[in-house]
């Protein structure tokens, strides 16, 4: 509740929550409602590949949920991007495309190329989607 003449905030400690916030890629582990008692608490996981930063569980509170989680997005490797820094995957015959945050990458220079960024480069790890690839040439 908001007081316009003084501009104050009053929270009411028994004020009820909405429903809980939806996230990127992920989802609440139970069916949400339309209204949520104080003290009431929701969890969330994320979607296959994506990784939970925060608290998994958020609770109401003077009528608003606690800040949610956020699911960090997935790296995709793509045969276009490997060709465009004369690159290849340096340890995986699997060739495997996708890769969680947090999760390193190793790289190689194809057959006739060299490198052209530190060795450093070649061990990229995957931060929310983003991935800073090495260059061949």
């Amino acid at each position: 509740m908001f007081n316009k003449s003084n501009n104050i905030l009053f929270l009411d400690p028994k004020e009820k929550c909405g429903p809980p916030p939806a996230i990127d890629n992920g989802d609440m582990t139970t069916f949400p409602t339309s209204e949520y008692a104080p003290g009431s608490s929701v969890e969330y996981q994320c979607q296959s590949l994506y990784v939970l930063e925060g608290n998994k569980v958020i609770t109401c509170r003077y009528g608003q949920w606690s800040e949610p989680p956020k699911c960090l997005d997935v790296c995709i490797v793509s045969e276009e991007t490997m060709k465009k820094h004369n690159i290849q995957l340096g340890w995986s015959s699997k060739k495997k495309r996708y890769f969680q945050t947090r999760e390193t990458v190793q790289f190689q220079c194809n057959s006739g190329y060299r490198r052209q960024t530190s060795q450093q480069t070649f061990r990229a790890t995957c931060w929310d989607g983003k991935l800073t690839y090495p260059v061949c040439k």
